[in-house]
């Protein structure tokens, strides 16, 4: 009964399925955040250059991008034929237009009614009845401050408190 090695030569080789079976999962797993985030992010809005700039917090849990941009068709070309045809029916060239993630391209107006529908929602669902959602508005630089201002009043008006601009950070010239 002895159970040491025997003169044919005892070869332990691990079994790396349930390994490779994990890697692949997280691997899944991280590109589809990913994804989320690029989506919240868009390339597409080219934002405005400020030396006074500075990154988002990341105590933040509960932040709402919102893109404002004014309208190009060539802008959607990725979107179904259908969905373009509605864009192109809602929007005019060069008119405002806002996007949130999940959710298609709505002009402002529409927005604050988005708007209140989510933070009553939030309300519901959180602990002790606060809001506490950062929105963080990230407009084209071609788009006119007036509507940026207007974006910032519909947010305030909805009871969020929590609101932030987002720019490139540029290098302070001497």
């Amino acid at each position: 009964m002895s159970h040491g090695p025997t003169s044919e030569g005892v070869s332990a080789e691990p079994n790396l399925t349930p390994l490779l079976d994990v890697v692949l999962q997280l691997l899944m797993f991280f590109m589809m955040c990913v994804n989320f985030v690029n989506e919240q992010v868009k390339e597409d809005v080219k934002l405005p250059k400020s030396v006074s700039a500075h990154p988002m917090d990341k105590a933040e849990t509960d932040v709402l991008f919102v893109n404002l941009k004014p309208y190009r068709p060539e802008d959607f070309d990725r979107l179904a034929p259908d969905a373009q045809a509605r864009l192109q029916a809602k929007f005019q060239p060069g008119e405002p237009c806002v996007s949130v993630l999940g959710r298609e391209p709505m002009r402002p107006i529409e927005l604050k009614f988005w708007l209140k529908d989510r933070y009553e929602e939030t309300q519901k669902t959180s602990r002790d009845g606060k809001v506490n959602t950062a929105i963080i508005i990230r407009a084209d630089r071609d788009t006119d401050y007036g509507q940026v201002f207007q974006i910032l009043q519909t947010c305030k008006n909805e009871r969020f408190r929590n609101l932030k601009l987002r720019a490139f950070k540029i290098a302070k010239v001497s």
